[in-house]
């Protein structure tokens, strides 16, 4: 999921000029059907004019390599990043076995 320098992943395609990006955590994240994957965590705050809505992402290998997929797991209306770092630590957290 990093490169081989340890370099995050490039999220320039999901960034506008006025948007921001927080890495969370770095965790195994399980599915719906129970298996594990590796997965960075990032809240992203978007900023349209008078419009700010923040997203819980989580990044992870894709199956062809040097690809990787990104899911929204929360949308929040406005600036909620510290809401949703909090969630996605808790749920990360309650992912353990």
């Amino acid at each position: 999921m990093l490169d081989s320098a340890g370099t995050p992943p490039d999220l320039t395609l999901l960034l506008g000029p006025h948007d921001a990006a927080e890495f969370v955590a770095f965790c195994e994240w399980r599915d719906r059907a129970g298996r594990c994957s590796p997965s960075l965590l990032y809240v992203v705050v978007h900023r349209r004019g008078e419009e700010t809505w923040t997203q819980a992402i989580r990044i992870l290998p894709d199956r062809r390599p040097g690809h990787l997929t990104i899911h929204v797991e929360r949308i929040r209306d406005g600036d909620e990043r510290a809401a949703l770092r909090d969630w996605l630590l808790a749920a990360a957290a309650g992912m353990k076995r």
